[in-house]
This record gives structure tokens, C-alpha cells and sequence, in this order.
């Protein structure tokens, strides 16, 4: 993946203070929210300047005179909280621990949709690091209770108890013995086991993985335990306020920049990444998955990298990309919700209406619930105890409903279940 290093620019009081009278602000704002670097920035025909060297020098004189430091090591860090990083803060301390208020998901929606998620994040974690197998593959696996086959159902299968493993620690501090055992439980019977155990010894190149070209050099072996310490001394820090999901960018961040494991850094980072914000009470987080987003934007993401490393560890590019990354992983969430209100609607109406048309309503509600989600079943044990019937009466109504060509029968095993044909067939009958 190419590059091109940002040329080296003089910071200018000038320029400053006009930034300080306000002026720029349209062209500060959209910077904020796109986050240029210099390979975005030079082919722009909106900036204030003709010469792109004078708008990236106006960029990062502005940056400059808002960051924050952070140290680890002889490494030194830079971010500063902007505009649109703090208003997209705001939202997500709302909806992220206050939940969805208005128009809540149900709480037999919440349970699929939690259980869904969880393994969303296992399968896209592992397709990021290339693992190659599908969710609907990683379901049965899971539903079936048979092992791992090959090493990409493996890699998930590990995923999913590493976010088990995590949870358990939500209100632990962080130390080397946790990460270390996350990362074996990461790697456990796949190629990447053999680094497991501890701390990487020896150097390591991190490759790009369109071009296979050498990405980032991450910090000597023997920094790596002295690195890790501070960071650890960092995550665990309470005294100095950084909003979580800051926080939790970075570590992510900086995991993937110490490297310090031989392989497996990617799932560690991004299983620390939810832990630490399970950690503030982000308890939304655990329905929404974030690889998902970084697999279907794995460029974005591998620049969101390297650009930091390479405008003077600028993390603010990589925090930009994690709150971009937030934000649709929790449309995903939204979009799911009304799709649900919008299937609980229509199964309401399509009961109403088959009251309409002479059915009871037991039977009015069981074909509701059955178009709710073709999958459903029932058997008549089981709609008999929902109704408080006798089976003899709870046969009558489901043969009644078979009759009139509402739902099937299937004898393959018993019991038998009781399912609709499709829903075609219900808005067929109802018109």
C-alpha cells in the first residue's frame, strides 16, 4: 500500500491566529471529520489556498496547537479532540449505555440479535487475519457442537471464547498474565500457537496484505515487555481522564504498533478494544460488531495506521476511523430494530386480520407468530401449553389452519412441527 510521506512544514503563527478569529472554520470542520492526510489533502479543489504546501502547512499548525501528548517508551503520541470527534462522543454515551429509549428491541429480538452479533465478530475477526470460512458455516458449526474442521472455523470457534474469556474480566485491572492468556486462547490449534505463551523474542515485519510489501516495524523485541508495561499502566489508569472510546482506539492502536506478539496482534487488539469498553459500561457494544465494519472497509482501516505512524504518530487518524467505525456498526443495530418493529407490525395486522376472516384467536396469533419468522414451529404439546388447552382442542385448530392451506405438516421426525408454507400464501389468503 503506498503512501506518500507528508512533507515537512513549519508551523505558522500566522496562520494560527486566524484560525483562532475564526477564520477557515468550514474548511477546519471538514478536515476534523475527514481527517486529511496529505495524500487526501493535495488533490482537493475546496481548500483555502492554491499552493497544497500552504494548506497542509494551515492543517497541521491547527492540529499541532491542540494536541495531547501520550508517552510510552521514547514513543510519543498525538491526538486532540475535535469537533466532530466530541459531538459523535456525546451520541454514543447516549445510545451506547443509555440504550435505545425510544422504540427499545424486544427483549426475544435482543437475545437473537445478541447471540448474532457475537458470532458476527468472531467470523469477521477472523476473515480480517483471513480466515475464509462463512457465518452461516461458523452457525452450524456452532449449532452442531462438532469441532473445528480446519483452522478458519478454528480461529472463530477461538474468537468466541475469547469474547467469553474477556467478560469475565470487566471489572479487573489488565495485566500481562490476562493478555498473554487472551492471546493463546486467540491462537489455540492454529499456526499462530507456536507464539504463544508470551511475548514475542526477535524481531518482526508487518506486511501489507494487498501487496505484501513491509507496512511497519514495530519497536525491538526487547522494548516489547517495557512497552506492554505502560501500557498497561495506562489502561488502567483512572486518574487522567480520556473519554473510554478514545481510550479504547488507542489500545487497539497501540497493541498493533508494539506487536507484541509474532502473530495474532489483529484479534487481540480488537478483542481489548470491546473489553475496554465493557469495562465503562458501553454495554450496547456487545450487539454491534466492529470487524464486521473493518472487514468491509480493510484498506481504510490499514491506512488508518499507517498514516498515523507516518504524520508524527497522529492517532487522531486512527480515532477518526474507530468513531467512523462505531457509528455504522450501530446503524447496523438501528436498521435491525425497525426491520423487527416493522415484522412485529405487519404480523400484528396479518392476525387481525385473519379474525376478520373467521379464525379464533388462538389460531389468529399462532399464524402471526409463524409470519413473524418463517423459521418457527410449533408442535401441539407446545401450543397447547401457550393457550392452556386440551390437545384435543389444540389439534382441532392446528387442522383446521391445515386445511385451509396456512401451515404444513412435517412428520420427518416426531414430534411433528407445524410451520407456515410462506408467507405468500398467508397474504394470498388474506386478500
Amino acid at each position: 500500500m503506498k503512501l506518500e510521506k507528508q512533507p515537512y512544514t513549519k508551523l505558522n503563527i500566522e496562520y494560527l491566529q486566524k484560525v483562532w478569529k475564526g477564520e477557515f472554520r468550514d474548511f477546519i470542520i471538514k478536515s476534523d471529520e475527514k481527517y486529511y492526510y496529505w495524500d487526501d489533502l493535495k488533490y482537493r479543489k475546496d481548500a483555502p489556498f492554491d499552493s497544497q504546501i500552504e494548506n497542509w502547512t494551515l492543517l497541521k499548525t491547527y492540529r499541532t496547537s491542540k494536541y495531547e501528548k501520550i508517552k510510552f517508551g521514547n514513543y510519543t503520541f498525538n491526538y486532540f479532540i475535535s469537533e466532530y470527534i466530541s459531538k459523535n462522543l456525546h451520541d454514543f454515551d447516549l445510545k451506547l449505555i443509555g440504550g435505545l429509549q425510544q422504540n427499545p428491541i424486544l427483549p426475544s429480538d435482543r437475545i437473537e440479535f445478541f447471540k448474532s452479533s457475537l458470532l458476527e465478530e468472531a467470523v469477521a475477526s477472523s476473515q480480517v487475519e483471513g480466515a475464509a470460512t462463512t457465518t452461516e458455516v461458523a452457525r452450524d458449526m456452532l449449532k452442531s457442537g462438532r469441532n473445528p474442521r480446519n483452522e478458519s472455523e478454528q480461529m472463530i470457534f477461538n474468537n468466541l471464547r475469547a469474547i467469553e474469556y474477556i467478560s469475565e474480566f470487566v471489572n479487573a485491572s489488565i495485566d500481562f498474565k490476562i493478555i498473554i492468556e487472551l492471546h493463546k486462547i486467540m491462537t489455540a490449534n492454529t499456526d499462530a500457537e507456536k507464539y504463544s505463551g508470551d511475548f514475542r523474542e526477535g524481531e518482526v515485519y508487518v506486511t501489507d496484505h494487498v501487496d505484501g510489501e513491509i507496512a511497519h516495524i514495530p519497536p525491538d523485541w526487547n522494548e516489547v515487555k517495557s512497552l506492554m508495561g505502560e501500557l498497561c499502566e495506562f489502561i488502567n489508569d483512572d486518574e487522567k481522564f480520556i473519554h473510554p472510546i478514545i481510550k479504547a482506539s488507542i489500545i487497539h492502536f497501540m497493541i498493533g504498533y508494539i506487536h507484541p506478539f509474532k502473530d495474532g496482534n489483529g484479534r487481540t487488539a480488537r478483542a481489548l478494544f470491546y473489553w475496554y469498553l465493557l469495562k465503562k459500561g458501553y454495554t450496547l457494544v456487545k450487539n454491534i460488531s466492529i470487524s464486521r465494519v473493518i472487514l468491509e472497509s480493510r484498506t481504510q482501516y490499514d491506512k488508518a495506521f499507517l498514516k498515523t505512524e507516518y504524520d508524527e504518530n497522529d492517532l487522531n487518524y486512527f480515532i477518526t476511523y474507530s468513531i467512523k467505525n462505531i457509528r455504522i456498526a450501530f446503524e447496523k443495530l438501528i436498521q435491525y430494530r425497525d426491520k423487527k418493529l416493522d415484522e412485529r407490525k405487519k404480523a400484528n395486522l396479518v392476525s387481525y386480520e385473519l379474525l376478520n376472516k373467521g379464525l379464533n384467536k388462538r389460531q389468529a396469533d399462532l399464524i402471526g407468530f409463524l409470519y413473524l419468522k418463517e423459521k418457527n414451529n410449533v408442535t401441539v404439546n407446545s401450543y397447547s401449553e401457550k393457550h392452556e388447552i386440551v390437545r384435543q382442542t389444540a389439534s382441532k385448530d392446528i387442522n383446521e389452519l391445515i386445511k385451509l392451506g396456512l401451515i404444513d405438516e412435517d412428520k420427518s421426525n416426531k414430534p411433528f412441527k407445524y410451520a407456515i408454507k410462506n408467507k405468500k400464501a398467508i397474504d394470498d389468503y388474506l386478500k
